[in-house]
């Protein structure tokens, strides 16, 4: 994606060492909704009341008939009816950055349509705006009343100059409180509208970057979040780029499980690595247990030479194709930890551009994803060394974290018919 945070990184080969700390089973299974603790990620200690007395009836359609996805997504003019039709085959859209810019003046007016026409197709798809936590970049009218004042300086300039993330972006401080009502405002303005459902947060571990942020930045940004949530329209959803197993403390906490303390729930990259998959999962099971959404997104494992394949693949058709060789470990894995509410994207780039991206982005071109699935027989087992498995009504899962292989066996499952 997407995310400015970190790639995906399914490449990842690092050898794992046995874990004997999960057991024999795992955190997946149940109903979710429960007290937000799975072993090494508490959300809350003992005792400690839920902040946001979470109203789940706001949350997207969820059910065990097959796989939730969900489907985040550009294009700098206007999607094609077709395009539009696809994304409404999901539950959740994420209209990210440069959204229909170039033919709406800006990337409010082409997010504002381009959801109106999605919920004319599928009227209970949750749509989400797209609002960076650090990175200030173009195209937004709300850019117009931005003052260049508010941004970082950089700790490392002699002459207090302002800080450029990539020499090109502004980078936001949240300790200004003119600058954290100027970003509250753009996100409540957006909430207005009815045809958005919530705001998306990306870059939130940015916020915690000691090389280019202040002391006690990140205390600042959870400041304005929280902000951000008290004055949440009844109704809204506010999701953030959030949940890493690989996070080891901080405001955020292990995990960066205390962003979900504002949080609705929390898109997840970076979770395919070899030796963080099974604590990844572990920590969207606490977050589901907390009754919280997770929206992990997956891309293919690709070497450098795939890579260079696909992109030069003219016909969509054979780019699903190919990927959809290679969705069994990714899938799979989220499988060991699936309940209410977990979506779950499978897709190649994110701009839907015929000239710039061709993303194959439609996560229901796969029978993996639609076919039936069932209720789960119970939690995920760790079989072996690396070898995990999960039994549902329709299918069984078996993953090998070394080897990245997942391996899903259909009994008596099918197809989901399409919206």
């Amino acid at each position: 994606m997407a995310s400015d945070d970190d790639s995906d990184g399914g490449s990842s080969k690092s050898r794992l060492s046995s874990d004997e700390s999960h057991g024999r089973d795992g955190c997946g299974g149940g109903s979710g909704g429960g007290v937000g603790r799975c072993d090494k990620f508490n959300l809350f200690d003992e005792g400690e009341e839920d902040p946001l007395s979470l109203d789940q009836s706001k949350f997207p359609v969820w059910n065990w008939d097959h796989v939730r996805p969900w489907v985040i997504l550009r294009r700098a003019d206007a999607y094609s009816d077709d395009q539009i039709r696809q994304i409404a085959g999901h539950d959740i859209i994420v209209l990210e950055k440069m959204n229909g810019f170039k033919t709406y003046g800006n990337n409010e007016e082409g997010s504002l349509s381009a959801a109106k026409r999605i919920k004319a197709v599928h009227p209970n798809i949750k749509t989400l705006f797209y609002l960076n936590a650090m990175i200030h970049y173009p195209g937004y009218a709300a850019n117009d009343t931005y003052k260049e004042e508010w941004a970082t300086r950089d700790k490392n300039s002699k002459t207090n100059e302002v800080l450029m993330f990539k020499g090109r972006y502004f980078w936001y401080d949240h300790r200004n409180l003119d600058f954290r009502e100027w970003w509250i405002t753009r996100a409540l303005e957006m909430l207005s509208h009815d045809e958005i459902d919530g705001i998306f947060i990306d870059g939130i571990m940015k916020t915690s970057n000691r090389n280019l942020c202040p002391d006690g930045h990140d205390a600042a940004y959870f400041d304005t979040a929280t902000e951000l949530r008290r004055r949440l329209p009844e109704g809204k959803l506010l999701i953030g780029n959030a949940l890493r197993a690989k996070a080891k403390g901080g405001v955020g906490g292990k995990g960066n499980i205390n962003h979900l303390k504002y949080l609705d729930g929390s898109y997840i990259e970076g979770w395919l690595h070899s030796d963080i998959a099974i604590e990844s999962v572990d920590l969207m099971s606490a977050a589901l247990k907390a009754g919280r959404i997770v929206m992990p997104h997956a891309e293919p494992d690709l070497s450098k030479e795939q890579k260079g394949e696909l992109h030069s693949m003219k016909s969509l058709d054979n780019k699903y194709a190919f990927i959809g060789k290679r969705i069994g470990f990714s899938l799979g894995l989220f499988l060991l930890c699936v309940e209410p509410y977990a979506y779950f994207a499978y897709h190649y780039g994110v701009d839907a551009s015929p000239a710039t991206g061709r993303a194959a982005f439609d996560s229901n071109r796969f029978e993996e994803i639609t076919r039936e699935l069932g209720e789960p027989k119970g939690p995920y087992k760790k079989d072996e060394e690396f070898l995990y498995s999960r039994e549902f009504e329709h299918l069984k899962v078996v993953v090998n974290v070394e080897t990245r292989e997942g391996t899903l066996t259909v009994v008596d499952g099918k197809r989901h018919e399409e919206l």
